[in-house]
């Protein structure tokens, strides 16, 4: 018996990624974005006019404007050492917003699937 993942077909889905950037399908058509800026990506969204550059930058102001986006989950693709202050973690709680860290790879391969399950997740890609 063959199963494969069928994504629902508006939303937008990470095709392909390498460390140059990525490319990201959506309606069949596939559009890419270099890694040199930040990159928000919602099921519904391509946000390209970040100013994010780092986690450790994030302020509560930020955090406002995630909350706009209404996720579920927020993924942060960033290097692994990389860790929110305790003072973020809770403003992030507050919002009832959930937050991981991850590497470009799995941060990717973990929104494909929330997406496909239907969560309102959002991939924030740092450069």
């Amino acid at each position: 018996m063959k199963f494969s993942l069928e994504a629902p077909n508006n939303a937008n889905q990470i095709h392909s990624y390498d460390n140059n950037g990525v490319v990201i399908k959506h309606n069949q058509s596939k559009q890419y974005y270099a890694s040199n800026s930040t990159l928000i990506i919602t099921p519904n969204q391509i946000i390209t006019d970040c100013l994010i550059n780092d986690i450790t930058e994030i302020t509560s102001g930020d955090i406002a404007y995630f909350k706009t986006l209404n996720p579920e989950v927020i993924l942060f693709s960033a290097q692994a050492n990389k860790r929110f202050s305790p003072q973020l973690m809770v403003a992030f709680s507050h919002h009832a917003i959930g937050v991981e860290i991850m590497t470009l790879g799995a941060a990717c391969r973990t929104y494909n699937l929330l997406v496909s399950e239907g969560r309102q997740t959002v991939l924030i890609l740092l450069p």
